[in-house]
């Protein structure tokens, strides 16, 4: 495949996962593992097995189909039989994802941005793990005033101010405080827990192994000059709503719980339709409807996470609590 070919990347990825890796999801003596052994992106293959004998198996699949359609593997550059692995950016264990340390420490130590263009680039650094930021939108809120109606290769000087000098300092620190992200399960309680604030919106999505509730994801987000009119319900309900739509390729066709501070949102399903009731609400509701009607009150003590998401005057990156 030569070099420079716009669509080479898309070709090679359809030729991995439609001929070399084709119909090898589970490999034999495998009938009581739940998800595939291996995962291909372009020329980089995972090959994740339970214990050391099934790696040998796996591995001598994946090679035996390398073999058949004559491809190629740099010994110099795999990886056998290891614990963890550096993959795309991220350091991939049997706990978790995280991201990678040098990687970070690269964000940290870029400079101060002088131009909207150079802010632009370091926003966008920031966000590649915005997922393992648990409240992104706390200190991206000043920074993204810059970006308001400005072009891509916008060179207009950055008017700094005391402010704005240290929500870019706080997002280098939240870098380095970056929550490792557990693999998703399967058959194991998920639990969305939301919050809003009078500013923003916050979300957390976790899932229960053993007796510990482990993130799968955040999400958080600034509202709108309008949103922030909304009453508390309102704002409350939009929560959920947003997070839904951020979450739902990870829950879609699993059991959910939905965990909000705001206790009038748990009657949303159970009470008669009203009349009155708003557009806006119905619209809402009636998505959130297409994946649980489950919406249980937690108090605020116990709502840890997702009300410091929401919450613009939080500093201290919140920590992972067990709720009952």
């Amino acid at each position: 495949m030569p070099f420079g070919l716009r669509n080479a990347a898309q070709t090679f990825q359809r030729f991995m996962n439609n001929n070399v890796l084709q119909n090898l999801e589970y490999a034999e003596g495998d009938q009581d593992r739940v998800e595939p052994f291996h995962f291909c992106y372009l020329d980089d293959v995972i090959i994740a097995s339970d214990d050391e004998k099934s790696h040998k198996r796996h591995l001598k699949l994946i090679l035996e189909r390398f073999n058949k359609f004559g491809i190629t593997i740099n010994l110099g550059k795999c990886t056998f039989g290891a614990s963890e692995i550096e993959f795309l950016g991220y350091k991939v264990s049997a706990e978790g994802i995280k991201p990678l340390e040098e990687k970070i420490q690269a964000i940290v130590n870029y400079p101060k941005p002088e131009t909207v263009e150079q802010l632009r680039r370091f926003l966008g650094m920031i966000n590649f793990y915005r997922a393992h930021l648990p409240h992104a939108v706390d200190y991206q809120k000043e920074l993204n005033k810059y970006l308001h109606n400005s072009k891509k290769r916008d060179k207009t000087k950055i008017n700094w101010t005391e402010v704005s000098e240290k929500a870019f300092v706080k997002c280098k620190e939240c870098l380095q405080n970056s929550v490792m992200l557990s693999h998703p399960a399967s058959n194991v309680p998920l639990a969305l827990m939301t919050d809003a604030s009078n500013s923003c919106v916050g979300a957390v999505l976790q899932q229960e192994i053993g007796d510990q509730w482990k993130p799968l994801g955040y999400f958080s987000k600034q509202l709108s000059e309008t949103q922030q009119k909304y009453s508390t319900y309102d704002r409350e309900l939009l929560a959920i709503y947003l997070a839904i739509q951020y979450f739902r390729k990870m829950f879609e066709g699993k059991k959910l719980v939905i965990y909000t501070d705001h206790k009038p949102l748990t009657f949303a399903f159970s009470r008669k339709v009203s009349e009155k009731e708003t557009p806006r609400r119905t619209r809402q509701l009636a998505y959130i409807s297409e994946f649980t009607t489950d919406i249980r009150h937690v108090t605020g003590d116990k709502n840890i996470v997702a009300d410091a998401l929401s919450r613009v005057e939080t500093i201290d990156c919140p920590t992972i609590r067990r709720f009952s």
